[in-house]
């Protein structure tokens, strides 16, 4: 996450390279490339909405690194070809990456975050080496201490164009206090990633920032965290409320996004606007199977004398399914349900959780939990639909691009899939896009911004842009 990114020669030096090229081999034929422009469309103030994929939060933290190879950061650069203006982020310092690590009993909290992660390869609890991700370091990088004004970038007459911020759910875009941190002693909506750039964390809303950007062209893609952070408790919190671990209701939903589009049609801007992918097929979901208990010939017997009632024989070996606890009933886990990723795996395969200890509520999505998010997430997605036919704004189908990394696709060459860590589109969080992920959903926009505005964007070169590296 904070390595090196490899920026794209721009197109001018590409021309150049090409016209040597041409006069020094004058025999080859002659190749056109269409010079950059913005069609209809004014890029002098592009201003990007949004939430984690936006913020370029990836590896399980937010980092400088993950910041740049952000989509939002990646098209203000192919727009700065055709008369794009500046591109300011809030950007961190560290290379470690700043996640929160807190008790929220604790006013400083938010002073020992956690790092992003890497791949090493060590044994695990069984003795076997393997590649596994973790932590780089014990503690990220200290941005984020609400204790220390000093942390904060704000200043007078700065303005940034990425306003995108980790686990923004769409109202909190619209939510004066959202960087106020008597919010967060009070369990209300509350970003520290916003705190480090409001200009008024007790006033200023996200909208305000993208406001005083005086946008002339945006992007807006939220939604995603508005059932994400239901997902990840497990589903333990509510439909149809406002609570961080609450899918938010679609009225709330169609409500907030109504009044951003509002602001930016009222400020004369325009744009393009994403949809919401099934979250359901990301690999903090897919990646540990229903049925890994591995047991011998003793552990299948005494699990069968500990759970008579289960109307499951445990057997020797492989492919018995995990023991989880869900309201109160103790039950085997089904098919068609998920084990997170955020467990404990060596507890998993060492500790017998799953097995003599069931699986605790929050870390399985149950067949009505997953129902949720796929409602909420359809729903969600019709409202995108009807509220960008009724502003004439183009849709970015990142659900159906994910979709089709979800089901294996090949781009440009290189093959992707939603594997964990192999599958070349997402992070080793299981749940944001790696560098080269990042390019992909920057060019799914340019892709878009070039049919709707007859620009000429150039699409990024994804090779250029890393994956997951691994030791």
């Amino acid at each position: 996450m904070k390595r090196f990114i490899p920026i794209p020669d721009s197109l001018y030096s590409k021309l150049f390279y090409l016209s040597s090229f041409i006069f020094l081999t004058s025999c080859e034929p002659k190749v056109d490339i269409p010079e950059p422009s913005a069609g209809t469309a004014d890029f002098s103030s592009y201003v990007a909405i949004g939430g984690s994929y936006t913020a370029g939060f990836a590896d399980g933290a937010l980092s400088k690194q993950g910041q740049l190879a952000s989509f939002p950061n990646l098209l203000a650069q192919q727009m700065q070809l055709a008369g794009g203006g500046d591109f300011n982020q809030p950007l961190l310092k560290g290379d470690k990456g700043t996640y929160p690590d807190y008790d929220k009993t604790k006013p400083d909290g938010y002073k020992l975050t956690l790092p992003r992660f890497i791949l090493v390869k060590e044994p695990d609890c069984k003795g076997e080496i393997g590649i596994l991700p973790e932590r780089l370091d014990s503690i990220g990088d200290d941005e984020i201490d609400l204790n220390d004004p000093s942390q904060r970038i704000a200043e007078p007459g700065k303005v940034f164009h990425n306003v995108g911020i980790p686990a923004m759910k769409a109202f909190h875009a619209l939510f004066p206090g959202y960087a106020d941190l008597s919010f967060y002693l009070n369990n209300l909506p509350f970003s520290p990633y916003f705190w480090r750039f409001a200009t008024d964390p007790q006033l200023t809303r996200v909208i305000d920032e993208a406001i005083a950007a005086q946008p002339t062209f945006f992007t807006l893609e939220v939604g995603m965290n508005d059932v994400l952070s239901y997902a990840l408790d497990g589903g333990i919190g509510r439909v149809n409320d406002t609570r961080e671990e609450d899918i938010s209701s679609l009225d709330n939903f169609e409500a907030s996004l109504n009044a951003i589009l509002d602001t930016m049609k009222n400020l004369g801007a325009t744009g393009v606007i994403a949809n919401v992918p099934d979250i359901t097929t990301f690999p903090y979901f897919t990646t540990i199977e229903y049925d890994a208990l591995e047991l011998d010939a003793a552990e299948a017997d005494s699990m069968n004398a500990l759970y008579p009632s289960l109307g499951y024989t445990f057997h020797e070996g492989e492919h018995n399914p995990f023991v989880v606890e869900e309201d109160g009933v103790v039950r085997t886990i089904k098919p068609t349900e998920f084990v997170l990723l955020g467990i404990d795996v060596d507890s998993l395969k060492c500790l017998y959780l799953g097995a003599y200890e069931p699986i605790g509520d929050e870390y399985i999505l149950s067949e009505a939990e997953i129902a949720n998010v796929k409602t909420f997430t359809e729903g969600y997605n019709q409202i995108i639909a009807k509220v960008a036919a009724e502003r004439n704004l183009a849709v970015v189908d990142l659900a159906g691009f994910i979709e089709r990394i979800y089901h294996e696709t090949t781009i440009e060459g290189i093959d992707f899939s939603a594997e964990f860590g192999s599958g070349g589109f997402f992070s080793l969080d299981g749940l944001h896009p790696n560098d080269r992920g990042q390019a992909l959903i920057a060019n799914e926009f340019i892709k878009v911004i070039n049919r709707k505005f007859g620009a000429k964007l150039p699409l990024l070169n994804i090779t250029e842009y890393r994956g997951v590296l691994f030791p």
